[in-house]
């Protein structure tokens, strides 16, 4: 992650995904520390850093719970976020990768389709449900 803060990656990436964290945390204003943290996380996801993102989403959810008024209650920001790292879009699942390759695989790399498939089916269904009982509740 410091490389690629270095390198401004991960301001360029989160300059292309700010109009879908906007619409998926309407509540969060863009110059606040969650939603940098929130960014930050989903960036780590998508680059298959999973030991990065890790952290980064307990500190977002973190700060989330302090800008918490109902300490005892989950906003809908925190709802979404759990949501978002649950299905973890990734481009390159490089943990799943590094352990097919350690158990010899011969083709380690095969999954990343299916994985593109599997989590951003997994994101939509969640984000849709999520929306849909943020308006009933």
């Amino acid at each position: 992650m410091q490389i690629a803060k270095t390198t401004t990656l991960i301001n360029k990436i989160t300059a292309i995904l700010s109009p879908i964290i906007k619409r998926l945390f309407p509540e969060i204003n863009k110059e606040t520390t969650a939603y940098k943290e929130i960014s930050m996380n989903i960036v780590a996801n998508i680059l298959g850093l999973g030991n990065a993102a890790t952290p980064l989403g307990l500190k977002a959810m973190r700060t989330l719970q302090k800008e918490n008024p109902k300490k005892d209650t989950l906003t809908n920001s925190m709802a979404m976020f759990i949501i978002i790292n649950t299905a973890s879009i990734q481009l390159i699942p490089t943990t799943v990768i590094a352990i097919r390759t350690s158990l010899g695989s011969t083709n380690p790399t095969s999954i990343i389709i299916p994985v593109w498939i599997a989590t951003i089916l997994a994101a939509i269904a969640g984000i849709t449900a999520a929306k849909i009982l943020m308006k009933k509740y």
